[in-house]
């Protein structure tokens, strides 16, 4: 078995909605402080398997120019796709079409996770969604009953959906994911509710390097695991958020799982006495 990871352009955003309340980085009468952006990657993730190809996450989508109505998009996450082209051509490099996956993971429903799914939706994959996602994404209460609506940017709204990217799953085209479950020998779908309302994970075991979490943003960046877990502003349900936050470091020292953030060139490696070290993920992950 084999995991390919793949950057597909990276976007902008300010340091303190990924990592609200950074130790590191609270203003303070001796040390004001300072913004800080980010240009942080995104990421779709490959798994060669014998008994299947599985794709977890799908980009942003190629229409986003156009879809992405709300100015927020725009200016303080300016996306760029980069010099390897969007989603397809990133895939196509690898001899890859839609047609060529047997499973389709999505991690959230957030724009720059779930963009080209509608991809997938002729295709034989199956598409699996957390259960509360979908259901919360397409609700009323979750205010995109609208074609034309993109969410305002808030603390308590449903932040980054674009309803075109996932009104293919609508009304049974998904697998709808309401808990842990093996998907093929050795890959595990991981539920990791609260930074959206059905966040989930990918855990891979290889033989080389062991389990490996795609922890997707449950784990925003590297930052965020530290001695105490560092919420984001991003987060819709902070408490749902911390249990799962907490469900990750379990994994992480029950099976030594090293954790891929969901926007980071780093990851998470455990060490000694329940510890942790951060490597470039280049180096690991080629």
């Amino acid at each position: 078995m084999e995991l390919k990871v793949i950057e597909c352009g990276r976007t902008s955003l300010d340091f303190e909605l990924a990592l609200t309340g950074h130790p590191d980085r609270l203003a303070t009468a001796a040390n004001p402080g300072h913004k800080e952006l980010l240009r942080h990657p995104i990421y779709v993730y490959v798994i060669e398997h014998p008994d299947g190809r599985v794709l977890v996450d799908t980009g942003v989508s190629v229409r986003f120019r156009s879809e992405w109505k709300n100015e927020f998009y725009q200016n303080a996450m300016f996306y760029d796709p980069g010099a390897g082209g969007l989603f397809p051509e990133r895939i196509a490099s690898l001899g890859l079409s839609a047609n060529d996956f047997d499973h389709v993971v999505i991690t959230h429903l957030h724009t720059d996770h779930a963009g080209n799914v509608r991809m997938f939706a002729p295709t034989d994959a199956r598409i699996y969604v957390g259960q509360d996602e979908l259901r919360g994404a397409v609700s009323q209460k979750g205010g995109l009953i609208r074609d034309d609506l993109v969410t305002l940017w808030g603390v308590t709204s449903p932040q980054g959906f674009t309803r075109a990217d996932f009104a293919s799953l609508l009304p049974d085209r998904a697998v709808e994911v309401f808990a842990d479950f093996e998907l093929l020998d050795g890959v595990w779908i991981v539920t990791l509710p609260g930074h959206t309302w059905g966040t989930i994970g990918v855990a891979v075991r290889l033989e080389r390097d062991g389990w490996i979490l795609i922890a997707s943003d449950a784990i925003y960046l590297a930052d965020t695991y530290g001695k105490r877990f560092v919420p984001s502003i991003l987060n819709q349900f902070p408490e749902e958020w911390a249990r799962s936050a907490v469900k990750v470091r379990r994994l992480v020292e029950r099976y030594g799982m090293t954790v891929l953030p969901g926007h980071d060139d780093r990851v998470i490696v455990p060490s000694g006495d329940r510890g942790h070290r951060v490597e470039p993920l280049r180096s690991l992950y080629r």
